[in-house]
């Protein structure tokens, strides 16, 4: 993909400054020229001499090679197998023993039992139900999943090949970049959203404030910005969003300590989600996964950047938005791997279980009773939880032969 091209205007360096959070004089001085001097060209007072404008292009140019990183991930992926042999899934599919996954009556999508392990599951259809048999995995399953396509020297697209090997259908499909140097200033954005300076092919776009309470005044307030583009009924939408927000108030830590700011995650669906697969594992052409989601993006969505006395039609694109499109030479696919942790059972077990068990502690503590002793030692295991402790214990339980 190219980079369009612009001319480094005042209005275009001025962009680029705030989008890397500097002041005007440190610009100033890292170029060789008074702050003054900076501020009048910032100003369309005057214009830099040619030596100056190459070393202003060489400063900012420098600065988004080294600062700017993201990276693309997988992070939901929803799978139909047209078959009701559980064990060409469990064997030949995921490669993960079958003894590891808990089954139960959990209905959903239509489906009539579950087969689970942590946050990997596996649906299962009546018999005469051409749907088949249902892969699902969630952002965090994705990631568990990671650690056995690893311990298979698998990666996700030979693991795709080897669904497609069954007929598979991907219903659908979440891709996300992960922006750990905040390359798109999303308040920005929002802002050119509501002065409809952008143009799209969705035919709708709207967006979503997040709440968190302020530590002195105790009162709630507007933090975590979500951009939406395209109807999520739709078979293809895409969501901007501010991910340090979300991640400081699921682990209670401050937004400043989480490393990734922004995520940008496309989301396909339905044929718009087989399609996209099917690019990524054709067997003459495969598409690169960082090319598919940024060819997406600058399709579907542009920003611009109004010039006066023109016509709307012919504004520039927002540079903003031209630099983070043109560093997908830069992006990379990753995964990372996370071992099972049960995080739904452990949260169930913080917010159900645990201060009635404390209760009970106190109280023993204080009377010098063993009642939570005795009602351990009485609790029988049951098969989900036997199958949990050898899955933590023994990583290779779930691992097939």
């Amino acid at each position: 993909m190219k980079k369009a091209k612009y001319e480094w205007s005042n209005e275009y360096v001025r962009s680029l400054r705030l989008q890397q959070g500097l002041t005007q004089h440190q610009v100033a001085k890292e170029i060789g020229i008074s702050t003054r001097a900076y501020i009048n060209f910032e100003q369309g007072r005057s214009q830099f001499r040619k030596s100056t404008q190459e070393n202003i292009e060489a400063y900012f140019k420098n600065r988004l090679t080294h600062e700017t990183k993201m990276e693309v991930i997988i992070d939901y992926l929803r799978i139909r197998i047209p078959l009701h042999d559980l064990n060409i899934v469990f064997n030949e599919i995921l490669k993960i023993n079958r003894k590891a996954f808990v089954s139960d009556e959990v209905k959903r999508y239509g489906y009539v039992g579950r087969y689970s392990i942590d946050l990997i599951q596996v649906y299962q259809s009546v018999p005469n139900d051409n749907r088949g048999i249902l892969i699902e995995f969630s952002g965090q399953g994705c990631r568990q999943f990671e650690t056995f396509l690893k311990q298979q020297q698998r990666s996700w697209f030979s693991f795709l090949k080897d669904c497609y090997a069954f007929q598979a259908n991907v219903t659908r499909i979440d891709i996300a970049v992960n922006d750990y140097k905040e390359a798109l200033p999303l308040k920005r954005l929002l802002h050119k959203m509501e002065r409809k300076e952008y143009k799209s092919k969705f035919k709708t776009c709207s967006y979503h404030w997040g709440t968190q309470r302020n530590e002195i005044t105790d009162k709630l307030q507007a933090a975590g910005l979500s951009l939406y583009f395209g109807s999520m009924q739709s078979e293809f939408y895409m969501c901007f969003y501010q991910k340090n927000y979300e991640i400081a108030k699921k682990k209670h830590l401050k937004v400043q300590e989480i490393p990734v700011k922004n995520r940008y995650e496309l989301r396909f669906s339905s044929d718009k989600a087989d399609q996209a697969v099917k690019q990524l594992i054709d067997v003459e052409d495969p598409v690169n996964i960082c090319d598919l989601v940024f060819g997406y993006i600058s399709e579907y969505v542009t920003f611009l950047q109004p010039v006066k006395g023109k016509a709307r039609k012919n504004w520039n694109i927002y540079p903003a938005w031209s630099l983070f499109l043109g560093d997908v030479s830069t992006l990379k696919f990753v995964t990372d791997p996370k071992e099972l942790s049960f995080e739904r059972t452990k949260t169930w077990l913080q917010n159900q279980v645990m201060p009635t068990l404390k209760a009970f502690k106190i109280i023993d503590d204080t009377l010098q009773t063993e009642e939570i002793e005795s009602m351990l030692a009485e609790t029988n295991l049951g098969d989900r939880h036997k199958k949990m402790i050898q899955s933590v214990i023994n990583p290779n339980y779930s691992i097939t032969e």
